[in-house]
């Protein structure tokens, strides 16, 4: 069953492993990271089981263990996984690449003090973005050194969204602005009427979009801030905006999945739920698959808002489509494979 504290109490382990698995396909060889580093790790930690026979019914299985380096006693605060890399960030300000083939470590430095917060990085192109409370670093991924580290003089609460030469942020105190990176400074700034606590998306060459917690959602120029489109719901939200050019998809605190229009801001349909959304909603050729407490996982027509499946008895994040036939969707305790057509189980694994 769908158990909303399963999904956000997961072990650092068990969130690297699924990142991991979300984008390599299953291989015939066995690898392990072999440095001396991670062999001292892994001979500290305690044993962790895999379900293996559970795993190659997923259709998966075991590559390597791997190890970001962190300072003692600090936990794995964001992971994100690219098709070459995954990037860490540790509770004590460290910062560690491993490639995703191996799971060596390509790099790992500790970017401020111990106690300095840092948002989720992000990656374009050969360069990561890496933001604390008050400072944006560019990274190289190639090595790990410091290309640029400029003061934005405000208090930063989201991940960049990097537009060009634009890092634009959001803050607690409902502000969203777009700092020059080239010449670093603030370029423009936007006043929303609560916090924001999910990064701006952009929805076109021209646009972004962006959502306070109190449920102003906007799009604005990406140049200069001039609004486009405003639409108000009545909560904000958990999990990140998506768009496929046409509209805009949000998962709310108010209880409801919406789409509206990305231009003129027309609400093209809304499904409500009997408990706030946290769970993060996918796109997938013009299907959105989401999760609620009282429906939990559903398909639903993106164009339409019609409900074309839905099963009450799982809820997750889908994470990938495998041969356009199953599903691979985390709960937060299990991996499970689901018929793309109709949303039965084919086949799940527990996490542990």
């Amino acid at each position: 069953m769908f158990e909303k504290s399963a999904l956000y109490k997961h072990t650092a382990r068990t969130l690297t492993l699924t990142l991991a698995l979300s984008t390599l396909s299953a291989c015939s060889s066995t690898q392990t990271a072999s440095d001396s580093e991670n062999d001292a790790q892994l001979a500290s930690t305690p044993a962790w089981s895999i379900d293996h026979e559970g795993w190659a019914e997923l259709g998966y299985q075991w590559e390597w263990t791997g190890y970001p380096p962190m300072q003692r006693g600090a936990v794995i605060e964001h992971a994100t996984a690219y098709d070459d890399i995954l990037t860490f960030v540790g509770s004590g300000s460290t910062l560690s690449v491993l490639e995703t083939n191996t799971g060596k470590v390509r790099w790992s430095r500790q970017l401020d003090r111990s106690t300095t917060r840092f948002v989720e990085p992000v990656r374009r192109d050969d360069t990561l973005y890496a933001a604390s409370d008050t400072e944006l670093w560019e990274l190289s991924l190639r090595n790990g050194n410091t290309i640029d580290r400029d003061s934005m003089g405000t208090l930063v609460n989201t991940s960049p969204l990097i537009v060009d030469n634009l890092a634009i942020f959001g803050t607690l105190a409902g502000e969203l602005f777009a700092f020059q990176m080239d010449n670093d400074f603030k370029l423009w700034s936007y006043k929303f009427d609560g916090p924001i606590e999910q990064p701006a998306i952009q929805v076109s060459d021209e646009f972004i979009a962006a959502i306070s917690q109190k449920g102003e959602i906007r799009t604005l120029e990406t140049i200069n801030a001039h609004s486009g489109m405003t639409a108000k719901i009545a909560g904000g939200t958990d999990t990140e905006l998506l768009t496929d050019g046409i509209g805009l998809y949000i998962a709310s605190l108010d209880q409801s999945l919406y789409a509206f229009d990305i231009v003129d801001g027309f609400r093209y349909w809304r499904i409500r739920s009997s408990d706030p959304i946290t769970v993060q909603h996918t796109l997938h050729e013009g299907l959105l698959y989401a999760s609620t407490r009282d429906k939990g996982l559903m398909c639903i027509d993106t164009a339409t808002g019609d409900v074309l499946w839905n099963n009450p008895e799982i809820g997750g994040w889908v994470l990938s489509v495998v041969d356009d036939s199953e599903l691979i969707v985390w709960s937060g305790f299990e991996m499970l494979a689901i018929d793309k057509d109709r949303g039965d189980i084919i086949a799940r694994t527990p996490l542990k």
